[in-house]
C-alpha cells in the first residue's frame, strides 16, 4: 500500500506539471522541467543509496561463501560458519533491495515525463528473492561441513599412517601395528564418500595399498622374516609410486564435491548482484538529470 502510495503521490506531481501528458518537445517550460529534473535526481539518489548498501552486503555475502567454500579444499575453518554468514548477508541485503524499489518506480514516472523517449531504470530483484540466496546458502551449509569431515578424515588416515612408519623406523612394529588399526578406521570414513565422488577411490585403493603394505612390514620384521620383509618393502614402494596422483585426485574429489553442492546458490547470488550492479550502472548513465 505504502509503495502504491508513493507512486501514485509522483503521477499526481506530475499531472499537476503537464496535465498529465508527457512534455511537447516544442514547447517545454523551463521552469517545470528543471522542477522534474531535480525531482528525479532525487529518486534517483534515493534509489542509488539503497542499492549501494545492497551491492555491499551482498559482496560480503559472496567473500563469506567462497571462504566457506575453500575451508573444505584447505582443512581449516568450520564452512559451515562461513556459509552462514554469506546467508545472513544476502538475508539483510533484502530489505534495501526493497527500498530501492519505490524510489526506481517514482522515477520512471518522472523520467517518462521529462523524455518520452528514455527507457527508466528497473530492477528485477526482490527481497524474497535475496532471502532465497541465503536459504540455499544456509542448505549448503550442512553438506559442506560433511565434505569438510572428509578432508579432515583423509588427514587422519594419512597421520597415522605416518605414526606407523615412524614406529618402524624406531624398531617398533608394536605401535606400527596400533597406529595402523588408526589409519584403517579413518580410511573407512573416507569409504564412506566414495560413492558419490568418482576420484575418490583412486586415492582410497592407494592408501589402502600403503597401509596394507606397512602391515606387512611390520610384521615380518615382528617375525625376523627378512624375505617376506623385502616383498613388503616392495609392495609399499610401488604402492608410493601412485601417492601424488592419489593427492590430486583427493583434491579433485573434493573440488566436485563443493562445486556440486554450492552450484545453484553462487548461481543466483551472482545473477542478483549483477542486476543490482546493472541498475545502478544505468542510474548512473542518466543523461537528462542535472
Amino acid at each position: 500500500m505504502k509503495r502504491f502510495a508513493a507512486a501514485t503521490a509522483v503521477v499526481v506531481v506530475v499531472a499537476l506539471l503537464f496535465g498529465a501528458h508527457p512534455l511537447d518537445p516544442v514547447g517545454v517550460d523551463p521552469v517545470r522541467q528543471a522542477v522534474l529534473a531535480n525531482l528525479a535526481a532525487s529518486q534517483a539518489a534515493g534509489a542509488e543509496a539503497a542499492l549501494a548498501e545492497a551491492e555491499a552486503l551482498m559482496r560480503e555475502g559472496t567473500r563469506e561463501a567462497g571462504q566457506g567454500q575453500a575451508a573444505v579444499l584447505s582443512g581449516t575453518d568450520d564452512p559451515a560458519e562461513s556459509l552462514n554468514l554469506a546467508a545472513a548477508a544476502f538475508e539483510a541485503a533484502a530489505t534495501p533491495v526493497d527500498a530501492a524499489q519505490d524510489p526506481l518506480a517514482a522515477l520512471g514516472w518522472t523520467l517518462r515525463a521529462l523524455d518520452p523517449t528514455t527507457t527508466p531504470p528497473s530492477l528485477d530483484l526482490t527481497g524474497a528473492d535475496l532471502l532465497a540466496i541465503g536459504a540455499q546458502w544456509r542448505a549448503a551449509a550442512i553438506p559442506l561441513s560433511a565434505q569438510a569431515d572428509l578432508r579432515h578424515a583423509a588427514e587422519d588416515t594419512l597421520d597415522s599412517l605416518g605414526e606407523a612408519l615412524a614406529a618402524l623406523d624406531a624398531d617398533d612394529p608394536e605401535a606400527a601395528l596400533a597406529a595402523l588399526d588408526e589409519a584403517e578406521a579413518s580410511l573407512n570414513e573416507v569409504r564412506a564418500f566414495s560413492a558419490d565422488l568418482t576420484t575418490l577411490p583412486f586415492w582410497i585403493g592407494t592408501v589402502d595399498a600403503l597401509i596394507d603394505a606397512t602391515e606387512a612390514i611390520a610384521l615380518a620384521a615382528q617375525a625376523g622374516d627378512p624375505v617376506a620383509l623385502a616383498e613388503a618393502q616392495a609392495a609399499y614402494d610401488a604402492a608410493a609410486d601412485d601417492a601424488e596422483a592419489a593427492d590430486r585426485a583427493l583434491t579433485i574429489a573434493l573440488g566436485e564435491a563443493v562445486t556440486e553442492t554450492t552450484a545453484p546458490a553462487n548461481a543466483s547470488s551472482a545473477a542478483a548482484l549483477r542486476a543490482v550492479m546493472a541498475t545502478r550502472e544505468a542510474l548512473a548513465g542518466l543523461s537528462i538529470l542535472p
